[in-house]
């Protein structure tokens, strides 16, 4: 998910966080990533057995990050992804028979007692479907957790939500597994983050303004550096040499 490798290209410029630093502020959650991530803990359970109590262990991964923000006061927006988009279709069905392959695969190791190689093709082939979402909405609005449903991807609501004024529901900043967000022009944005609060943060203010492991934006604009951000990292570095 996100522009191959673009965080690896962009390490320099990434640096440790914790939540804490956007105490009094309002943070935006990318949804699906936190529903994928917590469906790895029960995957087999939601490829085998969705109705299961041990299939919603997703929802208690996400439900402890969302309490983790608001012990430190950081107020969640939780932005789930809407209508598919129809240009992705071909990419949305190739996925689809990726994760059936996947699953296949899952039950015949698990025929031969080969669990742990079970484990890894149901995280492959694991779907975070409508109902999953849902689930998760009833619960947020239980606990008055503010949430979107955007019209179709996430990214691009997310985006849109750190351009609006305070006044109209702003946010400071990204929570995140998806590179794309830098592409879109956000601010901030916090990738792997844990059950701890710990991840690690771009900003584009200071890779536009600082030289790290002589590699220098400092004489782009958020226009020139997003640009380019969509081109593979290659190119990013060869236009990058010529600008410094």
């Amino acid at each position: 998910m996100g522009i191959p490798n673009l965080l690896r290209f962009l390490k320099p410029f990434i640096e440790p966080v914790h939540i804490k630093k956007y105490a009094g502020k309002r943070v935006g959650i990318d949804a699906y990533s936190w529903l994928h991530k917590g469906a790895y803990s029960c995957s087999m359970e939601l490829c085998m057995d969705p109705k299961s109590a041990a299939a919603r262990r997703y929802i208690s991964y996400f439900m402890h990050h969302i309490n983790l923000l608001r012990h430190y006061k950081v107020i969640p927006v939780v932005v789930f992804d809407g209508g598919s988009m129809p240009c992705k279709a071909a990419t949305d069905n190739e996925r689809q028979r990726k994760r059936e392959l996947s699953l296949n695969m899952a039950k015949e190791k698990l025929e031969q007692g080969n669990t742990a190689a079970a484990i890894d093709f149901f995280r492959k082939a694991v779907h975070i479907t409508p109902l999953m979402a849902y689930r998760l909405v009833q619960i947020l609005w239980s606990e008055n957790v503010e949430f979107v449903v955007a019209p179709y991807e996430a990214d691009a609501q997310l985006a849109y939500l750190t351009t609006i004024d305070a006044d109209q529901g702003a946010i400071s900043a990204v929570v995140t597994e998806d590179s794309d967000l830098i592409a879109y022009c956000c601010p901030a944005i916090i990738f792997k983050m844990d059950r701890f609060g710990n991840g690690e943060e771009f900003t584009m203010e200071r890779t536009l303004k600082t030289e790290k492991d002589g590699l220098s934006f400092q004489d782009f604009d958020k226009k020139l550096f997003t640009g380019v951000g969509i081109l593979s990292p290659q190119v990013y570095r060869c236009v990058t040499l010529h600008y410094c």
